[in-house]
């Protein structure tokens, strides 16, 4: 599987993304779901730009998850130094590298900015970490992520109440554990808070989690520069820890280079009463 990931991420990254770059553009990329996905976001969360700028930013963020699959490939088939070597700034890194010295557990709270698999490869190379992820479906694939995330003395489970478990056991330990919470949790396992200008159903787990053992909450995003290089950005939780300022502190975090988010992902899907699918038609 590695070897197979390593040859559909053989150039090195800086090239890489910039020959995607200039590739994808000749294709008719609004055709596409993940577009109309996309856009749909755009136009619920930046309601302030133009028409023209809305579909601008709908491409390139189409352009840049595909730049993104590419750095999650290279990273599941790359050693974590050949990572941080890709990793040519870190923003605000005192509030990894003062939590690891205490060594009295930390939560890390990342969002869906470019590759995942990056930023975990990252941050595993400063700490061991826990984490939860969701299995790919082929269950191939499902095997290698989870031997090769659990590189270096890290551990991932599933998302599941069993894994959910596993996080408070490690935080208890004063491990650092780490997950997404981006994403629209199953029901139950959720409140709604605002994201961005709409309501949007989202994991009560990172607030839940800080609030019942007071450990420290950070935020991380991987943000593309202009120069085709990654850059860190870490940001400190409020004193308040809802899940109303954890949404506001991700969008912070995504406004810096809103093409690097998922936007092709349905964040909107499980609406309040009253208010309707967006995706819908």
């Amino acid at each position: 599987m590695r070897l197979i990931l390593f040859l559909f991420s053989i150039l090195p990254l800086k090239p890489a993304k910039a020959l995607i770059r200039q590739t994808i553009r000749i294709f008719p990329l609004t055709i596409l779901d993940s577009y109309k996905t996309t856009l749909t976001n755009i136009n619920i969360c930046f309601k302030h730009l133009s028409v023209a700028e809305k579909e601008l930013l709908a491409r390139n963020s189409i352009i840049e998850t595909i730049c993104s699959l590419y750095e999650t490939f290279y990273a599941l088939s790359r050693s974590t130094k050949t990572i941080s070597k890709n990793i040519k700034r870190i923003d605000n890194k005192y509030l990894l590298a003062s939590n690891i010295r205490a060594n009295n557990g930390l939560i890390i709270s990342g969002i869906h900015n470019r590759s995942v698999d990056v930023a975990l490869q990252w941050v595993n190379g400063q700490t061991p970490t826990v984490g939860l992820y969701k299995p790919p479906k082929i269950k191939l694939l499902d095997v290698y992520v989870k031997k090769h995330r659990e590189q270096n003395n890290n551990k991932v489970f599933t998302t599941s109440f069993k894994g959910v478990k596993e996080l408070f056991k490690a935080i208890k330990k004063n491990e650092i554990v780490i997950m997404a919470s981006d994403q629209v949790p199953k029901d139950g396992m959720g409140e709604y808070a605002k994201f961005f200008n709409r309501e949007a159903y989202t994991t009560t787990l990172i607030t839940s989690l800080a609030n019942k053992t007071t450990k420290p909450l950070i935020y991380i995003g991987l943000l593309g520069t202009r120069d085709n290089e990654i850059k860190i950005v870490f940001k400190d939780a409020p004193k308040i820890k809802t899940v109303e300022s954890m949404n506001s502190t991700m969008a912070e975090i995504i406004k810096i280079n809103p093409q690097d988010y998922s936007w092709e992902y349905k964040r909107f899907k499980k609406p309040p009463k009253g208010l309707e699918d967006p995706y819908r038609n």
